[in-house]
């Protein structure tokens, strides 16, 4: 997240307990190294005071540092031209990587999403296959040991998304470490049901790096990962008693108000 203007709502709920299961932490950089003006024309990145400035290239906060991994989940050096593993140094995940041998670890797989446990599915358990849903994947990377480790699981929405490279599209995702041959630009399903419509699912579709939902009948692609995983709630955030609110768990300071509707270089302004 970038260190500029933000504006964010707070709407007034009746709330009993909300938690929410993901990464916290620092929030990774978006790898955005571009700057451009209203009309989307690429500019140089301007200066302090200078119209648009304030912009996602503007800022390089938290970037990102990954760590190759061999089969035994032990550090490679970056030359390392193999690796089964990747780990996100700011997060701590340790990432699957896709691979091209025909594998339960082929990027070319897709599954349905399927959940059978019912304090984890949000009321819809989805579809099951026979070795084609969600769950039998999961269940055979943990099953293997893969990595040496059983503790594999679905990705939440914000840790697909950490992973993003906002810079890049078609894949928008560091290519380096998450090789580009073995990353497809699609769909890639996340552990979120949608809340209000339950026969679907989050995903985050790496051509751009945007976000949606889809109907959990539909075959889609799934990178597994494991660690890191805490659960943020409403408790972590503090009221400043200055119109401002941080949240301690990735450290960040919002405006508390809603600010009035304007441009964005009135905006980032």
């Amino acid at each position: 997240m970038k260190k500029k203007t933000m504006i964010m709502v707070f709407c007034t709920v009746l709330i009993l307990a909300i938690s929410v299961c993901a990464v916290a932490g620092p929030v990774p950089d978006t790898g955005q190294t571009k700057c451009y003006d209203d009309l989307g024309n690429e500019i140089t990145c301007p200066q302090p005071g200078k119209p648009f400035y304030g912009q996602d290239a503007n800022y390089t906060i938290n970037p990102l540092s990954y760590t190759k991994l061999d089969a035994q989940g032990n550090d490679l050096p970056d030359s390392a031209t193999s690796w089964t593993m990747m780990r996100d140094n700011l997060t701590g995940l340790i990432w699957e990587v896709k691979t091209a041998d025909g594998s339960v670890h082929d990027k070319d797989n897709t599954y349905t999403w399927y959940d059978s446990n019912p304090e984890t599915n949000g009321g819809d358990a989805g579809t099951p296959g026979d070795g084609t849903d969600t769950e039998d994947f999961i269940n055979a990377l943990n099953s293997a040991n893969f990595g040496g480790y059983s503790g594999w699981r679905m990705p939440t929405r914000e840790e697909l998304r950490s992973i993003v490279g906002y810079g890049k599209h078609n894949p928008a995702i560091d290519t380096e470490y998450f090789p580009n041959s073995n990353t497809v630009p699609c769909r890639y399903w996340s552990s979120a049901t949608h809340a209000r419509s339950t026969l679907n699912a989050w995903y985050i579709y790496y051509y751009y790096g945007d976000d949606n939902y889809y109907d959990k009948s539909y075959s889609s692609y799934v990178r597994a990962v494991r660690g890191g995983q805490q659960c943020w709630s409403f408790d972590k955030l503090v009221i400043n008693g200055d119109d401002t609110v941080t949240d301690t768990t990735t450290g960040l300071m919002w405006q508390q108000e809603t600010a009035s509707e304007m441009t964005w270089e009135a905006a980032l302004s």
